[in-house]
């Protein structure tokens, strides 16, 4: 949700926090439903949209694509990544922001900024665009398309340089941004979305080479502390948890679940 069009404070993507938030919640629904209406356009027979934004309560489901099955609420097996599995052509990875200390990324951050400083993902640093990407290719799914803040397109490039993409804005700072309109993104998001599909035999797969090493360093020693108690999980250093996983899937629930404790400490 960060990464659409104009957002560029915790208030306006904040659960509650009206009336920025309920704007936040049209411009973030306007673009899912570009992204399927796209996705529809070129042939797709069936769109899942999984809300993955803090609660996972923020689409409106009233003025959602009718044609699209929405995946709400929060504690999902999968997290960001619900409702994937083998059999789905591609994956959309809609309203992305950059991870946390990637320079000139508003609100950047990876799964928690108030418990994460960084995650490695088979000791390269990873953001939850590469994280969530490497899940997808756990299940032979491609990532086809990320729309989000320049950053995040600049990554995509790098990691998944067949996906389409659509910038959304250029950050400045952490809380500004040069925004392109709401209107604007939805349409290249439309446009993206089905440019996507008709090209998806150029699509590939952005998979973790396995077993899967996952490291995390936390911003203070007690979220380490709380992580480390964990069954499976190592403590290299006072603020770096480690976790060796048979596959990915074991590897992103492991984190997730790290996440979870980490924050609750």
């Amino acid at each position: 949700m960060e990464g659409c069009a104009t957002l560029v404070h915790w208030d306006e993507v904040r659960p509650g926090s009206a009336p920025e938030y309920v704007r936040a919640r049209r411009i973030l629904t306007d673009e899912v439903n570009a992204a399927a209406a796209g996705a529809f356009a070129a042939g797709a027979n069936r769109v899942v949209v999984n809300d993955s934004h803090s609660t996972m309560r923020n689409i409106d489901l009233e003025r959602a694509d009718p044609r699209v099955e929405v995946i709400s609420g929060h504690f999902k097996p999968h997290y960001m990544l619900q409702g994937i599995a083998q059999g789905f052509a591609a994956a959309y990875f809609i309203g992305y922001h950059g991870g946390i200390g990637s320079q000139d990324a508003v609100m950047g951050h990876t799964y928690s900024p108030h418990a994460i400083f960084e995650c490695r993902l088979n000791g390269e640093v990873a953001s939850e665009l590469t994280l969530n990407a490497a899940l997808a290719g756990h299940f032979a799914v491609p990532v086809v398309l990320v729309s989000g803040d320049a950053t995040t397109v600049a990554e995509s490039k790098r990691n998944l340089p067949w996906a389409q993409t659509v910038e959304t804005k250029r950050s400045l700072s952490y809380y500004s941004a040069d925004c392109a309109s709401p209107q604007r993104v939805s349409e290249a998001v439309r446009a993206a979305a089905a440019t996507a599909l008709e090209r998806i035999g150029e699509a590939k797969l952005f998979s973790a080479s396995v077993p899967v090493r996952l490291e995390i360093d936390t911003l203070k020693t007690y979220h380490s502390d709380a992580i480390a108690w964990m069954p499976g999980f190592s403590r290299p250093g006072p603020r770096t948890v480690s976790f060796t996983g048979t596959d990915m899937l074991q590897a992103y629930r492991a984190l997730m679940a790290a996440i979870y404790v980490a924050t609750a400490a």
